[in-house]
C-alpha cells in the first residue's frame, strides 16, 4: 500500500501520519495491521484527547486483547470510576470502509493538475504538425514575455487592418 492509501485507510492527511511517525519514533511500513493500530490511535487522540503518546499505548492494550468484537475497555482508572469504552466493532468496520476505499481508489487525490502522459503529448504534438501548425513557430513565440506578444498582436492586427482597407 503506498503512503497515500495508507493515509487514506487511517483517515488522516499524509502530514498528520508522518508527523506521528516522528514524534512516536516509529517507521510506518504501510501495511493493514499499521493502519489499523495507527486508525485507533488517531481515533483516541482527537476523539477522546488523549496525548498521542498515551494514545498509542491505549492502542495497543486495546488491540491486544483477546475480544476482536465488541466493546473493549482500557485505560481504567484505579477505583474503576472512569474507563474508556472502545465499540470495535464499530471501529474495524469504519476502518474496513476507509480501508476498501484507498485500495479501491488509490488514496487521496493530490492538489493541482495532472501530469500529462509523455506518449499522449508526443502523440498531440505530432498530428498537430502533420495537421499544417508549425510548431517551431509557437516556441518561439513561446519564448517572449507576454509585452513583447501583445505587441506583436497589435501588429499583426494593424496588418490585417491595413491589408483590408486596400481592396
Amino acid at each position: 500500500m503506498t503512503r497515500s492509501q495508507f493515509a487514506t485507510a487511517v483517515m488522516a492527511p499524509e502530514k498528520w501520519v508522518e508527523n506521528a511517525a516522528r514524534l512516536l519514533n516509529r517507521k510506518f511500513r504501510y501495511t493493514r495491521e499499521e493502519s489499523v493500530w495507527l486508525g485507533l490511535v488517531r481515533e483516541l487522540n482527537l476523539e477522546v484527547g488523549l496525548p498521542l503518546s498515551r494514545a498509542a499505548e491505549v492502542a495497543d492494550e486495546a488491540l491486544g486483547s483477546v475480544r476482536e468484537e465488541g466493546d473493549v475497555v482500557v485505560g481504567q482508572s484505579e477505583g474503576s470510576s472512569a474507563a474508556i469504552v472502545i465499540d470495535m466493532s464499530r471501529f474495524r468496520s469504519s476502518h474496513g470502509a476507509a480501508l476498501s476505499a484507498a485500495l479501491t481508489l488509490g488514496g487521496a487525490r493530490r492538489r493541482g493538475r495532472r501530469r500529462v502522459q509523455a506518449r499522449r503529448k508526443t502523440a498531440a504534438l505530432d498530428k498537430a504538425s502533420r495537421y499544417g501548425v508549425d510548431l517551431d513557430l509557437l516556441r518561439e513565440g513561446l519564448k517572449l514575455t507576454v509585452a513583447e506578444r501583445m505587441q506583436r498582436a497589435d501588429e499583426n492586427a494593424q496588418f490585417v487592418r491595413a491589408m483590408r482597407t486596400r481592396k
